[in-house]
């Protein structure tokens, strides 16, 4: 136990060791945890969604909100500082245990003493039970914490992939869905968010086991300085996230924001899986060669040319055809969804992209830029969601595509002139996506003009199977005029996917390493 963070300390990669097969590695397990987790996710948010109704995704939305924020304010940006930093011992990390609990617990007492206040502000007193019975979850998330932080340091993903998709099977597979069926309705989520948390904790602890003995030291304070930067970013990130469902509870109510957020869901989920995993990996990769402006342009160009070829053609797609989407899904009570579902999905690889920027900052230890900058666009959240929310949940969804964008330009100009790019730069990596989503947009659309009067679940699955076809067919069949964008200039990620691409690449390109 006393020696875990020297062990850890070994298993860093030398400086000389290939940082693209470390790399590598981590995000395929990421990305098979994300893909096993997205396709059981998927399928259980669609099928409680048709047993319950928005009515109970919009109570527990309201609640989320508030779980969300205090998660933030329990984690306090220890973990982040663990990561970052060269060189730990066991003092930093029991010292960043102590603290988490600290906060943890005290952000669990806060909301059990201010659920009645957040009830009345929602309108809604069945929430102040309910809030407090989730009360427990920063308990649970803060245990977890520094176990997951440490395992992301040697980007030991495979434990955290594993614990997540037990817990997941457990709390909603064996609880939610049974408890849906007889009846429960907003309880069984709850209780499937409990379970899963805790049983997420215990795994990723069982794997690391460091010590729980609580200890605070001046040392810490450097850490902590670090942490609170990368909590307020991260509050800045939270308000500007959740922002648009408060304002809608607040004012349209449970239902209304049961169908906002479904939709914000239904267009989140993917991208989510991708981007999570994704960021988990590139901030110790980051920090790793954080004085190295070449090779952080390199990694961070090649991130965001992935993430918008990866993600802007599907999402494009969608919005062109939501009302499939959404009643394919859901069925016919979430029509109410359908038009929100648009903007939505626009808004998301927008997003995506932007939150490649956060890791380059905070690798370079300067979090408190991105807090600026974060704060900055939530005043403009704050003001746009408050005006449009009162003309209609339609206009707070094409806000929050207006905001998104802003905050894109903001950080992502931030994090070029930290690694010395332009905008030019950006502009030659994501061309090809672009071309690609339009040809993607344009089959989507085509596709469901061509499969009128048919149940709206085969028109879903003939949209999604022909726009994907022909997507890939595009790239496979102008393969050497849209992948040297980002393959050419960031060499690291034709070696990520060499094997994977191999038959569409190019034979005259060699394998490099970073």
């Amino acid at each position: 136990m006393n020696e875990i963070a020297e062990e850890y300390q070994k298993t860093m990669p030398a400086n000389g060791q290939n940082l693209t097969s470390s790399t590598g590695r981590a995000l395929s397990w990421n990305y098979l945890g994300s893909f096993i987790r997205l396709i059981l996710s998927l399928g259980v948010n669609v099928l409680m969604a048709r047993l319950l109704g928005p009515r109970p995704f919009g109570e527990l939305a309201v609640a989320f909100l508030l779980f969300g924020l205090g998660n933030l304010l329990s984690g306090i940006g220890v973990a982040s500082a663990l990561v970052q930093k060269k060189d730990i011992n066991n003092r930093d990390i029991r010292f960043c245990f102590t603290c988490q609990m600290l906060v943890g617990s005290g952000v669990s007492l806060l909301l059990i003493l201010s659920a009645p206040l957040w009830a009345a502000f929602f309108h809604q007193p069945e929430l102040t039970l309910l809030l407090r019975i989730l009360s427990p979850l920063f308990l649970f998330q803060s245990f977890g914490t520094i176990s997951t932080a440490l395992l992301n340091r040697t980007q030991n993903t495979r434990p955290i992939q594993t614990a997540s998709i037990v817990s997941y099977v457990v709390a909603f597979g064996f609880l939610a869905i049974p408890m849906a069926l007889l009846g429960c309705g907003v309880w069984s989520l709850v209780t499937a968010y409990l379970v899963q948390a805790f049983v997420n904790a215990l795994i990723v602890y069982w794997q690391v086991r460091h010590s729980v003995v609580p200890l605070l030291h001046r040392d810490g304070v450097a850490l902590l300085r670090f942490g609170f930067s990368v909590l307020g970013a991260n509050l800045s990130n939270w308000g500007i996230s959740n922002l648009d469902n408060t304002v809608i509870g607040r004012v349209s109510g449970p239902v209304a924001l049961g169908l906002y957020n479904r939709a914000f869901t239904l267009a989140s989920l993917p991208a989510e899986s991708i981007i999570g995993n994704l960021l988990q990996v590139l901030l110790p990769s980051f920090s790793r060669i954080q004085s190295d402006t070449k090779r952080l342009a390199r990694v961070y160009l090649a991130g965001v040319g992935l993430v918008a070829i990866v993600l802007l053609p599907p999402f494009c797609a969608m919005a062109v055809v939501p009302g499939v989407i959404v009643l394919g899904l859901y069925g016919v009570k979430w029509a109410g969804a359908v038009w929100l579902f648009q903007p939505l999905a626009l808004a998301i690889p927008v997003n995506a992209m932007m939150a490649l920027s956060g890791p380059i900052l905070a690798s370079r230890g300067k979090p408190h830029t991105e807090m600026r900058l974060q704060f900055l666009v939530l005043l403009v959240a704050a003001a746009g969601y408050t005006i449009s929310v009162r003309y209609s949940v339609l206009w707070l969804s094409w806000t929050v595509l207006v905001v998104y964008l802003l905050r894109f330009a903001l950080l992502t100009g931030a994090a070029l002139r930290e690694i010395d790019a332009r905008w030019s730069d950006i502009a030659r990596i994501i061309w090809p996506a672009f071309v690609l989503a339009a040809i993607a947009a344009s089959a989507a659309g085509l596709i469901n003009l061509a499969l009128p009067d048919i149940a709206m679940w085969i028109r879903l699955m003939g949209v999604a199977i022909g726009t994907a076809l022909l997507t890939i067919l595009s790239l496979i069949v102008g393969r050497k005029a849209l992948l040297p964008p980002i393959l050419q200039n960031v060499p690291q990620i034709q070696d990520l996917l060499y094997a994977k691409l191999a038959r569409v690449l190019p034979s005259a390109w060699k394998r490099s390493t970073l």
